[in-house]
C-alpha cells in the first residue's frame, strides 16, 4: 500500500465534510420533510424517518472521519487507497 500524504489527507477531510456530511444532511432532510407529509402512507413515512435517520447518521460518522483526518490519522476501516 502506498503511503498517503498529510496533503492527501487533508484534502479527504475536505470531502468528508464539505461534500459527503452536507449531501447526506440534504437527504435526511428530505426523508424528514417526507416522513412529515400526511399525504403520503404510513409505510413511506416510517420509511422515510428510517431513511433521514441513517442520513443523519451517515453525516455525523463523515464529519468524524474528517476530523481524524486532520488530526493526521486514518479512521479504522477506511480505505484511501
Amino acid at each position: 500500500m502506498d503511503r498517503i500524504t498529510r496533503a492527501q489527507m487533508n484534502r479527504e477531510a475536505t470531502y468528508f465534510a464539505d461534500v459527503a456530511a452536507p449531501r447526506s444532511d440534504a437527504a435526511a432532510a428530505d426523508g424528514e420533510r417526507v416522513a412529515a407529509d400526511p399525504t403520503r402512507s404510513d409505510y413511506t413515512r416510517a420509511c422515510a424517518g428510517r431513511a433521514a435517520e441513517i442520513a443523519r447518521g451517515h453525516a455525523v460518522e463523515y464529519r468524524q472521519i474528517a476530523e481524524t483526518l486532520r488530526a493526521g490519522e486514518i479512521p479504522d476501516g477506511l480505505d484511501l487507497s
